[in-house]
């Protein structure tokens, strides 16, 4: 796939993620071409500027004539869709979550690993440029991380059979495990209130680390507004970012003294430079064309998004031992 030629591109899935995705492939058409959808909706696809063959059936795409392989289906069809890009030798990108339990996303990581064929996961807040600038910063500190607090939240989307949780939940865990290195050897969560699928609308949780480092993140559907921030504390730094601020990221050095020093909890903010603008999806797709054509491919795989699987499982399973220790004393 190293020729000058675009690359060509299928999609599966043309809803909400899938219309982000069709508007950015559409201005990296100098990097590759989409030519296929599959999708139950033919008009989703009809103000694309570029004729595409438009299916129903996900598995005729994937045998087209087509480079690579775009998932952006609900997550109960990821797994499935996966393994069969592997068995035609496509190389894909899948949306998050990656699954939704723990053991098929180890058999899936272990296939992925197995057939060589370039998988990337999409967990598109890793690219964003503050993210990534954030995370060059630290490493030039070489200190280590002593706490995260990660919030992702809004007002919906209210999207049949994913729970919040599940929703906006891989955001959150992969920037917390992304950022660590590690996977937390404690996780702890609670939520509530509960929507009609009897699953909590917003999810507080808690991830404690080998090193004794803390992760906590705050995500749900039932936020007046969007946001999207990470706190992350160092022994003598505090970095903020924000994405939805006109600078992103900022960070201040903690007060020397603390304790009952009246001064110990203002801090001095300044603006960390972000070289690039670029849109965290568009970021993704870039990089994913690249290594397709032989450039870094050190994100692909599915290690981390089965990791992140794993966090969600074990918060999922804290918010039902909650709920039915509750029942019982109600």
């Amino acid at each position: 796939m190293m020729s000058g030629k675009p690359l060509t591109i299928g999609l599966i899935g043309a809803g909400r993620w899938g219309q982000v995705y069709l508007r950015t492939l559409a201005l990296l058409q100098e990097r590759c071409r989409l030519t296929h959808v599959a999708t139950s909706r033919p008009e989703a696809v009809s103000r694309y500027p570029q004729p595409v063959t438009v299916t129903p059936d996900w598995r005729a795409l994937i045998r087209a004539e087509c480079d690579a392989v775009i998932i952006a289906t609900p997550p109960a069809m990821h797994a499935e869709m996966v393994e069969a890009c592997l068995e035609a030798r496509k190389p894909c990108i899948v949306e998050k979550p990656f699954c939704l339990d723990s053991d098929t996303a180890e058999r899936l990581s272990r296939r992925i690993d197995a057939s060589g064929v370039p998988v990337l996961v999409d967990h598109t807040h890793l690219f964003h440029p503050a993210y990534e600038a954030l995370k060059r910063v630290l490493a030039a500190s070489r200190e280590p991380i002593r706490t995260i607090v990660s919030e992702g939240m809004g007002f919906g989307p209210f999207r049949s059979g994913v729970p919040a949780l599940w929703d906006w939940g891989p955001h959150d865990a992969s920037l917390c495990l992304d950022l660590t290195g590690a996977f937390p050897e404690r996780v702890e969560a609670l939520g509530g209130p509960e929507g009609p699928d009897g699953q909590p609308e917003m999810v507080s949780a808690r991830l404690e680390f080998p090193d004794g480092g803390c992760a906590w993140f705050h995500i749900g559907r039932l936020a007046p507004e969007k946001r999207r921030t990470l706190a992350v504390t160092t022994d003598t730094h505090s970095y903020w970012l924000d994405e939805f601020s006109p600078d992103p990221l900022k960070a201040a050095r903690l007060p020397q003294r603390r304790g009952t020093d009246p001064d110990a909890g203002t801090l001095e903010w300044e603006v960390v430079p972000v070289a690039s603008s670029v849109l965290p999806l568009t970021a993704m797709l870039t990089y994913f064309l690249d290594g397709l054509s032989g450039k870094d491919r050190s994100r692909f795989g599915a290690e981390l998004a089965r990791d992140v699987v794993r966090v969600l499982a074990q918060c999922q399973a804290a918010l039902d031992r909650r709920r039915a220790t509750s029942r019982l004393e109600s």
